[in-house]
């Protein structure tokens, strides 16, 4: 029987070690971990093994027989974005493995404690080493904590923030946090664009006016949209054509000929971890869509000043498209569709039976899934003096389909 320590040795300064991780360290027969963690424990004349890659310490476990106490040795807490997740699921496989989780002081709880902050309230991520959408987690979170690294260091999150209009919130970046040469700072987002820092810092980003989870439950009113004289997609409409749409929190979506933008403000408030883009050629209607991304706080949307198809080729993977309008390029606006994603969802939307025979086409030529048609004739009332009556507006196709996934 092999027994393996998971040992968390908190944020770096070995005074933040404590005994219980020690007494691990002291007992293994092998300590592995990253260079710069092992060299604490030189004074130990332990074997060691130099590795921070899980498939690669877990086969030098299972391969070694010279050892029966191994200790891998991780930064911060064992529980807190670590290696030891993956390594734990790997040697649990082998019954000829016990593990032992140690866990230590993270970096969230020390740089709270530094600024007298509770984090009990405080949405934690990672930026390092995976993808991060760092806009729809500051419009939804009150305090937003983020591990950087890599090239996304604290001065280019809060580019990203100034870039979008948050230049203006604060933010608190910690740095060789527990050395000797550690700097925190509390500043605005747009003074701390324009610093230099380590690749390993940390931050939190914090937004008193963020939006409430809940707003993606709540339909807007026509009235509440500045219009101007672009095209709008009404209340009943837009409703039906977003629930066709089937999108998740963290979707990426399209809304093709976006007008006043008003698919686009309600389906982004339904991305808490996703980001919309706002296809729109009319410079007036893209800058209306700018002015209700501002008045709504959807700072998740990105508009794309262009003719769709060519302002799709540079944009990620969709997992949705909403098509208000194609310019009389719905096929070729499809085709692009289908080829960054053959499963994409696709709505469309249609005033004349020209249109509708167009987009039924289409589905039929690529060999859509799941093709629905609804026809959708609204009316509302007016107060006509002391009278309500009822004003119909145009009749609208609803087209929806998913791709076959053959492309």
């Amino acid at each position: 029987m092999k027994n393996v320590y998971l040992i968390g040795i908190g944020i770096g300064n070995t005074d933040f070690i404590h005994k219980k991780s020690m007494d691990a360290i002291n007992k293994s027969d092998c300590l592995i971990g990253a260079k710069r963690m092992l060299e604490s424990f030189s004074n130990l004349n332990k074997e060691t093994f130099e590795s921070s890659q899980s498939e690669e310490i877990y086969k030098y476990i299972i391969n070694n027989n010279n050892f029966e106490n191994f200790g891998v040795i991780v930064s911060g807490d064992t529980g807190f974005y670590s290696l030891s997740k993956k390594l734990t699921e790997m040697l649990s496989q082998n019954i000829e493995i016990a593990i032992e989780n140690i866990p230590a002081i993270s970096s969230l709880q020390y740089f709270c404690s530094k600024l007298k902050l509770s984090w009990d309230n405080i949405k934690f991520t990672s930026a390092h080493g995976r993808e991060l959408n760092i806009i729809s987690n500051v419009m939804f979170n009150k305090k937003i904590f983020m591990l950087t690294g890599g090239d996304l260091k604290p001065n280019k999150i809060c580019k990203i923030l100034t870039d979008k209009g948050l230049g203006h919130l604060k933010v608190s970046v910690g740095e060789n946090l527990s050395y000797d040469n550690e700097r925190i700072l509390n500043d605005s987002a747009s003074n701390i664009a324009n610093m230099n820092f380590e690749s390993l810092a940390v931050i939190i980003i914090h937004n008193d006016n963020a939006l409430d989870l809940d707003i993606g439950f709540k339909s807007i009113k026509d009235e509440e949209f500045i219009t101007g004289k672009a095209p709008m997609t009404k209340s009943e409409i837009r409703t039906i054509s977003i629930s066709k749409l089937n999108l998740k929190n963290d979707s990426i979506v399209y809304d093709i000929g976006a007008g006043t933008g008003s698919v686009s403000i309600e389906a982004a408030l339904k991305l808490s971890n996703g980001s919309l883009y706002a296809i729109e050629k009319n410079e007036i209607a893209a800058d209306l869509i700018n002015e209700n991304i501002k008045k709504f706080k959807a700072y998740n949307i990105e508009i794309i000043k262009n003719l769709a198809p060519e302002g799709l080729e540079n944009l990620p993977k969709p997992d949705s498209a909403f098509i208000g309008g194609s310019s009389g390029n719905m096929d070729e606006i499809i085709n692009v569709l289908l080829n960054k994603n053959p499963d994409v969802n696709v709505v469309i939307n249609t005033i004349t039976l020209q249109s509708l025979n167009e987009a039924l086409n289409c589905m039929e030529k690529y060999k859509f899934k799941n093709v629905e048609i609804v026809n959708v004739s609204v009316s509302k009332s007016k107060k006509i003096g002391h009278y309500d009556m009822m004003m119909g507006q145009n009749p609208i196709y609803i087209i929806s389909g998913k791709g076959s996934g053959l492309n």
